[in-house]
């Protein structure tokens, strides 16, 4: 995959992650919710890679896309479930991806500040960060149900920027799949992408992002 030049360098004070896909691989306990969910719907169960695709819009998107052709009451009924499901079982198999807490690290001795922008319910966001002993690198956790809107919406990204005190052009966003950067564009701020999560280069590239790093603590070599 292609990785950014060293030479590509942004200078922030502000830095905002992604959670899904870029800090954690949580796809095994999703898809293991949303077979789940879509057994108790009478839907036939989809592997990983499927389920995978569609992972970033919220748990109403991804059941949606799971099911085709279900009524508004029905993705409803089936969000209660995979709610009920995944939060019984929301830390077995998710993990960090390599190189995420020592970069964090390197980041909180230079000053950064971080928070995290995802469209996972607020509640999980903040319970599998402190599972994986996250939780005191972000200044701001921020969730899909949060605000009004959600990713790619800018709002999220707005707000966070703002009370955090921070100017666009010194905040960083990291994330993993298109809707990561039409956010970032759509807010004014720097956006890096990262190829290892639940996307890969060609959506990034296609979606406008321009930086995209490999490794996760190649991000030492992009935000100074």
């Amino acid at each position: 995959m292609e990785s950014a030049k060293r030479d590509s360098i942004i200078d922030a004070d502000l830095i905002i992650f992604d959670l899904d896909g870029t800090l954690i691989d949580s796809s095994e306990d999703i898809a293991r919710a949303a077979n789940m969910t879509l057994r108790a719907m009478g839907h036939g169960e989809q592997d990983m890679e499927s389920i995978k695709g569609n992972i970033g819009w919220g748990v109403k998107a991804l059941l949606e896309r799971l099911m085709p052709g279900e009524g508004p009451g029905r993705v409803e009924e089936a969000r209660r479930k995979f709610l009920d499901f995944y939060g019984e079982r929301l830390v077995v198999d998710t993990r960090l991806y390599p190189g995420v807490r020592k970069t964090l690290g390197r980041f909180k001795e230079m000053g950064k500040t971080m928070a995290v922008v995802t469209n996972k319910p607020v509640r999980f966001a903040e319970r599998i960060l402190e599972a994986l002993d996250l939780g005191g690198f972000f200044v701001m956790v921020i969730g899909g149900d949060s605000f009004t809107y959600r990713k790619p919406h800018p709002e999220p990204i707005e707000k966070v920027v703002s009370a955090l005190g921070a100017a666009p052009d010194k905040t960083v966003l990291v994330g993993d799949s298109p809707i990561d950067c039409e956010a970032g564009m759509s807010a004014g701020v720097n956006i890096v992408g990262v190829s290892y999560g639940f996307r890969g280069t060609q959506d990034l590239r296609l979606a406008g992002c321009s930086i995209i790093v490999d490794e996760f603590q190649d991000l030492m070599n992009i935000i100074r």
